[in-house]
């Protein structure tokens, strides 16, 4: 059985979205109001927290804030 480190995808991720590993690591660590007042890495527990903060991530990407 595979076992898919959501934390590893959202990191990977936050570098391509960011360009650069540290502003990555930064946005992974600071508390966010959209993640319950936690961080994107401590958010991320299981598929559907994961999806969530990856969808933050594609909004950033693309131009728009949340």
């Amino acid at each position: 059985m595979v076992t898919i480190e959501f934390s590893d995808l959202l990191r990977n991720q936050a570098e391509q979205v960011f360009g650069d590993r540290v502003k990555a690591a930064v946005w992974l660590r600071q508390p966010r109001s959209s993640f319950n007042g936690r961080c994107a890495l401590e958010f991320v527990q299981d598929e559907a927290s994961y999806l969530l903060a990856k969808e933050t991530l594609d909004r950033l990407e693309h131009g728009f804030a949340w």
